[in-house]
């Protein structure tokens, strides 16, 4: 090797993936040769990936006094985990559009969506196994091991020979969950429900694609869903409901919802929710919704009517110039107080009756208390153990129905009722039972009671 080889220098880059080579002329008398280049590249740790031809031709050309790259790593191919390509939306739809004014057109919206025999559902791609690296160094970098993503579970979907495609083998909903995957029951109707077809009472989501006619009748375990107009019917679900061109019950119509009541606008109806109401205009009806009432863009307004959320309820307008009698109300009202008493009374006695049991139970069992014969203490431990179960459904009962209350309690420590626009003369305003009427007209308010307060607050927005 040359005695210039104090003049070279050898770098390696800080992820070790490539080396140069710095050289400089031999002495006179003396060669360089690829040997004496790779030799001192190994000196300085520069063991794999070596590029000889570069080397050669440096040596050979007489390439001096320049960085040559003379080594690279062997890059590592990241592995590619299993993953689901899904063709449906895995989250529920929920969201219309909104129109310029601020109104929501509600006959884009969509709860639910269905598939029918052969689409397909979801495409499996397996995982790819990647490939390790090796840097200058002869250090291995090496891939994560590939995940496969466990199948689908579920019912209603046929799966392909090799398992990587899914389609729907039924008409129906499509819900997803963590590698669940169902087609649950969907009854469609394509045209009006009418008085010939009359009622449908169905467990499962039910649409229907026309009009809802008066005297006519819906019931559902999910939701319900209604493109055309609905006149003086009565829809029960436990889901949501969503009337696209809104409901004109003509003070005959009864809407009831486990969830949300989504309506372009009601008007003489019945309405009650265990979660939010919105639409774009209420007119005489009476609302109930425990959790909010929203009625949207600035031509929304609560018109006539008894309308009550237990949460904050929105409008732009409340009354009208011609001073119709229209209540508004938030909060909680002396009734779930009452109940939740009442509530809290029957978990307590049954907790006691079902330790009370237990204890008499463990006496008969305990032969130092009781020498009865065999078949004495069994018939008494049957009609306590009864007795025990009977209490025991009752507290679970007792305490579901108490949390639900606790929960709507707690919503309407939020109770508030605000009006975007006008509020009219003739606008009684409740708040927690405490009642304020309007008397002028009142502009871009907040209506609130304060904690602890005995009247109602109003405040500019």
């Amino acid at each position: 090797m040359p005695a210039a080889t104090d003049k070279w220098r050898c770098q390696i880059s800080d992820d070790s993936m490539s080396a140069t080579v710095f050289i400089t002329p031999p002495a006179e008398g003396e060669t360089i040769t690829v040997e004496d280049v790779t030799v001192y590249l190994r000196a300085n740790g520069v063991i794999s990936g070596v590029i000889y031809s570069e080397i050669e031709k440096a040596v050979n050309e007489k390439i001096y006094y320049k960085d040559i790259v003379v080594a690279k790593g062997r890059s590592l191919i990241e592995t590619q985990n299993g993953y689901y390509e899904f063709l449906f939306s895995t989250g529920e739809i929920k969201s219309p559009a909104i129109r310029s004014d601020g109104s929501v057109d509600y006959q884009s919206m969509s709860v639910i969506q269905s598939v029918s025999p052969g689409d397909l559902l979801a495409v499996y791609h397996p995982a790819v196994p990647g490939s390790s690296g090796l840097d200058v160094k002869n250090r291995e970098i090496r891939c994560k091991p590939a995940k496969d993503l466990p199948a689908l579970k579920g019912s209603g979907f046929e799966v392909s020979f090799d398992g990587n495609t899914y389609k729907a083998a039924m008409e129906g909903r499509v819900e997803y969950d963590n590698f669940k995957l169902h087609i649950r029951d969907l009854y469609e109707l394509r045209g009006d429900l009418d008085l010939v077809t009359g009622r449908i009472d169905f467990r499962g989501d039910v649409i229907v694609h026309g009009n809802v006619e008066a005297g006519t009748f819906i019931r559902a375990t999910k939701t319900v869903t209604v493109d055309g107009a609905v006149e003086a019917a009565t829809i029960i679900a436990e889901g949501d409901i969503v009337l696209k061109k809104g409901i004109q019950g003509a003070g005959k119509a009864r809407l009831v919802s486990g969830g949300n009541i989504y309506a372009n606008f009601i008007e003489f109806t019945e309405v009650k929710a265990k979660g939010n109401v919105e639409s774009n205009i209420i007119l005489n009806s009476k609302i109930s919704a425990g959790k909010s009432v929203i009625v949207r863009g600035r031509r929304g307004a609560i018109i006539g009517g008894t309308n009550y959320s237990v949460g904050e309820m929105t409008a732009a307008h409340a009354g009208n110039k011609a001073e119709i009698k229209t209540k508004v109300a938030s909060g909680i009202s002396e009734d779930y107080d009452k109940r939740h008493h009442l509530l809290t009374t029957k978990a307590e006695s049954a907790r006691t009756s079902i330790s009370k049991t237990k204890n008499e139970i463990q006496q008969i069992r305990d032969i130092r208390i009781t020498n009865d014969p065999k078949d004495v203490k069994d018939a008494k431990i049957s009609t306590l153990t009864r007795r025990l179960n009977r209490d025991m459904r009752l507290l679970e009962h007792v305490e579901k129905e108490l949390a639900e209350i606790e929960e709507t309690i707690n919503v309407g420590m939020e109770a508030a009722i605000t009006i975007e626009d006008t509020v009219n003369p003739g606008v009684t305003v409740i708040i927690d039972n405490k009642e304020m009427i309007v008397k002028s007209p009142m502009n871009h308010v907040k209506f609130y009671r304060p904690s602890g307060s005995d009247t109602i607050e109003v405040k500019s927005i």
